[in-house]
């Protein structure tokens, strides 16, 4: 015991009290941002819980619309020659499969999710618990050592008061007014002859700012504070508490701190308003008042005297406090975090019991082989980095370093926090550290980051098995139904060609199925151009182009296509094309539902490596937080649909001047993301 309290003689004790305070000050702190953060990614669990039960109602929902869609289709086809209802159920078996699927691994998703959502609100509890039962230990011991230094003061106060009832005694009967103030220049103390030359109550000066009574020439002129230094005599004019002007004598000096620091100023005011208004009647008595004024600033010299000699009574007081110091070290060693303290030539000096845990080693070890035993060069090299690093700064440095640890035989990811401590010189003293492991959490965070890469993934996929689905129906229709109805067109053209001399009745009613079947022929034209428009098969330009027309045709709004660069055209995948002519699509729809415009541009920039779209309107634009609403699914999928193919999304829109969504996406991205 001995030798530990040979290195603690060394530091002042302010220098001791300003570390434990710090030290216990960081440790609560990264207390309660463990807890603060433990909190946080519980609710982060919780809300990835509510996207995985969004995404599997959506999925049983879709399961759901198909058969009850296969089923309508069953019963309501009247095709002669329908095609054999195996190849259909066979279609419809692979649909529910692959949906199926989707839905047992958003199940399996869901079921992970909630336990990680499980164990990180037991992390939080957890964490709360050991905030609030370190929080009531500390304020625990520092009663006690509270009640313990007032019992051993109760002495050193008792002459401490006799003390100050002398120094009072002689500063209230000294006939030179004394003021005191605080950093801020806020009155904190004055004498009975300075509430005599303010004409007012000892009350009523008391919180009060100099500059109530100085004006601010005459505070730059005497107010140590303002020059930074004593101020010697000096004559200015004051005001009085009822708002009379008077004149003083002023001398001032800084009053500073334990540690040196700038507490305060005192003055010394001397009333010299009669002189002033008799100055030529009092000019032989000058040398009179010289000697007053010698007098006086012995007799306050003296005071100072006597205030030094209780500063002095009071460090002896407080020399108490350096036991605490040992204490302190029992408190630390039993923190729950790893802690460490390191002095300026980054060498360990003190670590608790999980800072030994952490690192596979006791503090014996350490001190007595020194880091590098027992820690890679590279890992010396960093950590040597980051000591300096905090020193340099002067502030809490937060920072993510690889520990070896010699028991487990591997490293561990923590994340330390590192703030330095200097001394009355501005040189580095010490530098407190604490350190969390996360290796378990930034290993769930990367199996959490794969499951994501694998939900976009699926969700890419069915895109594209609906893209190719819809196909396979427009074909299906085209094939099929158009050409039952061309047949039928015929037949009826046939007959109503006949039957226009012989029986002009049943002419006009051939007539009427005639345009019946026009008008069908029409819709099935368009239901094809829906789900599959043939025109994708002449590349994107045209598609988007024919996009246009349709809806310039449907719509009030004019349309404006504008190709930059069409030289990719040819090179982009069936995949890339519809995809792009979707979001195209879903953003034109957008734009008709809730832009108000009246006019749009679209933009094509399609070359080798990048292809980039650019729709604008003149709408009355998107507000920052609207694609951020539950409801705005249409952005969603747009976003989600390019970040599949590798691409990006910029929104840019202000209230009244209309929405321009741009998009690009490398031209390689997409096949090599779809392999």
């Amino acid at each position: 015991m001995e030798s530990d309290k040979v290195p603690m003689r060394k530091w002042s004790i302010e220098t001791w009290r300003l570390a434990g305070v710090v030290a216990v000050l960081a440790l609560l702190g990264a207390l309660g941002a463990a807890t603060c953060r433990d909190m946080a990614l519980a609710r982060a669990a919780s809300r990835q819980v509510d996207a995985v039960y969004e995404r599997l109602s959506w999925l049983e929902q879709t399961r759901s619309a198909l058969y009850r869609a296969h089923g309508a289709r069953n019963a309501g086809r009247r095709a002669p020659a329908p095609p054999p209802p195996a190849l259909a159920d066979a279609r419809l078996a692979q649909s529910g499969a692959m949906i199926d699927a989707a839905i047992d691994t958003e199940r399996a998703t869901l079921r992970r999710q909630k336990t990680a959502e499980a164990a990180q609100e037991l992390r939080a509890r957890n964490a709360l618990a050991l905030l609030l039962l370190t929080m009531t230990a500390l304020i625990g011991y520092l009663l006690l050592r509270i009640r313990s230094l007032t019992r051993s003061g109760e002495a050193a106060h008792a002459l401490l008061q006799h003390s100050e009832t002398r120094y009072r005694q002689i500063v209230d009967t000294t006939q030179e007014g004394i003021w005191m103030t605080d950093a801020d220049l806020r009155i904190v103390y004055a004498n009975r002859r300075m509430t005599d030359m303010m004409d007012c109550a000892m009350g009523d000066l008391l919180g009060h700012r100099l500059s109530d009574f100085l004006p601010e020439t005459a505070l730059q002129r005497c107010c140590p504070l303002r020059r930074n230094g004593d101020v010697s005599l000096r004559d200015l004019q004051y005001q009085r508490f009822d708002g009379a002007s008077a004149w003083a004598m002023v001398r001032g000096r800084l009053l500073r701190g334990e540690r040196g620091e700038v507490s305060g100023a005192l003055l010394m005011m001397t009333d010299i308003t009669e002189r002033k208004v008799a100055e030529q009647a009092l000019a032989t008595a000058h040398a009179e008042l010289g000697n007053r004024i010698a007098l006086r600033t012995a007799e306050l010299e003296d005071a100072n005297l006597l205030l030094r000699a209780e500063i002095d009574v009071r460090k002896a007081a407080q020399q108490a406090l350096a036991h605490s110091e040992e204490r302190l070290r029992e408190i630390i060693s039993m923190m729950p975090l790893a802690l460490f303290l390191k002095n300026a030539d980054s060498r360990v000096v003190l670590m608790n019991e999980a800072c030994e845990q952490q690192w596979g080693v006791s503090f014996a070890d350490i001190d007595r082989h020194g880091e590098a035993a027992y820690f890679p060069p590279e890992q010396m090299a960093g950590f040597l980095a980051n000591d300096r690093a905090a020193f340099a700064s002067g502030r809490l440095l937060v920072d993510e370093e690889l520990v070896w640890n010699a028991q487990l035989r591997e490293n561990r990811l923590v994340q330390s926090f590192k703030k330095p401590l200097f001394d009355a010189a501005g040189k580095p003293l010490i530098l407190i550290a604490m350190s969390v492991d996360v290796t378990d959490r930034r290993r769930g965070e990367d199996a959490l980051q794969q499951s994501l890469l694998q939900l976009r993934e699926l969700s890419d996929h069915q895109q594209t098995i609906k893209e190719e689905e819809r196909k396979r129906i427009a074909l299906d229709i085209h094939d099929d139904l158009g050409q039952n109805l061309m047949a039928l067109k015929i037949d009826v053209s046939m007959l109503h060609a006949r039957t226009g001399a012989t029986h002009p009745r049943l002419n006009l009613q051939v007539g009427r199925v005639l345009d019946t079947i026009d008008a069908t022929i029409k819709s099935v034209r368009t239901i094809i151009n829906d789900l599959h428009p043939s025109t994708l098969e002449l590349g994107l330009c045209a598609a988007v182009e024919w996009l246009l027309k349709e809806f310039e045709r449907r719509s009030a709004i004019r349309y404006q296509l504008i190709i930059l660069d069409d030289s990719a055209n040819a090179t982009l995948d069936n995949r890339q094309t519809a995809a792009i002519f979707r979001v195209v699509q879903e953003s034109l729809s957008n734009i008709v539902r809730h832009a108000q415009a009246s006019a749009v541009e679209v933009s094509l920039n399609l070359n080798a490596r990048w292809v980039t779209v650019v729709i604008a309107d003149n709408g009355v634009g998107i507000q920052p937080g609207d694609h951020g609403k539950a409801a705005s699914y249409g952005l969603k999928s747009i976003k989600e649909r390019i970040g599949a193919l590798g691409g990006e999304l910029v929104i840019d829109g202000r209230k009244g001047n209309g929405t321009a969504l741009s998009i690009l996406m490398p031209v390689a991205a997409a096949p090599a993301l779809a392999a």
